[in-house]
């Protein structure tokens, strides 16, 4: 396949889980396994969401070559201060602006962590209102300028981590919805009015150095994901991604496809409630 045929040519990245070093053992008769054992009583409804866009390369270009041999959405986080013109051309290139896969959004501003303290955040509580509001509105500024109408309102924060803060600027300039892997901070009027389109499976960033455990880890997460209500989102970094995982990827959507009940959905989707 040449999707796979592509995968497979792209170099190991610098950074990477264990996970995805080495295929593990019948990986994919334990994930078909898996996949089968989905609720029959309504569908799941499933997406993915590609993390840190600022720039094709061959790691994305197969990403997307992916997406589109399956014929399934991609929500596609930007990072606006990452792109420049030779940027925002090679990206057309690989996923065009035309094309209605793609769903584009914003990723903060410059994907810099301002926190002095706890976890990493770019609009954490350790970051003053005034500047929260300057970063998110250059931001958004920059990716209308590129996207135009094409853009989504959602706003995934990098590190999956904002404060109640951020909620009220993003509420105040009009988006609809935040991508986080955590219920959102308790605010005032706004907390109900963002809709949060939750990640529940992180593919690439995993921290795991038993990368067979870590398989064994991955397929209980999505066990126990396509148990819940709600739809169910899928990390990726694609700067991540070694042969295998690009192999698993292709693996999961073509059994979620194939299995009669999951459904693939985009942002554009989640945000008309359809």
């Amino acid at each position: 396949m040449d999707i796979i045929k592509e995968g497979l040519r792209i170099q190991r990245p610098r950074t990477s889980s264990a996970l995805w070093s080495d295929p593990a053992p019948a990986w994919r008769e334990r994930l078909e396994e898996t996949v089968q054992r989905l609720p029959g009583r309504n569908k799941v409804r499933v997406f993915f969401r590609a993390d840190d866009i600022g720039a094709g390369g061959r790691s994305f270009r197969a990403l997307c070559a992916l997406f589109r041999e399956h014929g399934v959405p991609l929500a596609l986080a930007v990072v606006p201060a990452w792109l420049t013109k030779t940027r925002i051309h090679q990206l057309f290139a690989t996923a065009p602006l035309d094309e209605k896969l793609w769903g584009w959004h914003q990723h903060g501003w410059r994907h810099v962590n301002w926190q002095k303290t706890g976890k990493k955040s770019e609009f954490g509580d350790q970051r003053p209102l005034e500047k929260q509001w300057k970063d998110v509105w250059q931001g958004h500024m920059r990716l209308m300028g590129v996207f135009q109408e094409r853009l989504l309102p959602v706003f995934t924060p990098p590190w999956n981590r904002l404060s109640a803060m951020t909620l009220e600027v993003l509420d105040q300039m009009g988006f609809k919805a935040v991508s986080t892997t955590d219920p959102l901070p308790k605010t005032g009027k706004n907390a109900h009015r963002l809709k949060n389109f939750r990640i529940g499976i992180d593919l690439h960033t995993r921290k795991n150095p038993d990368g067979a455990a870590d398989y064994d880890r991955l397929l209980h997460e999505l066990a126990a994901a396509f148990s819940k209500d709600g739809p169910v989102g899928i990390m990726i970094h694609h700067q991540r991604m070694t042969p295998f995982a690009f192999a698993f990827l292709d693996e999961l959507i073509r059994r979620l496809q194939s299995c009669g009940r999951a459904e693939i959905v985009s942002f554009d989707d989640l945000l008309q409630g359809s």
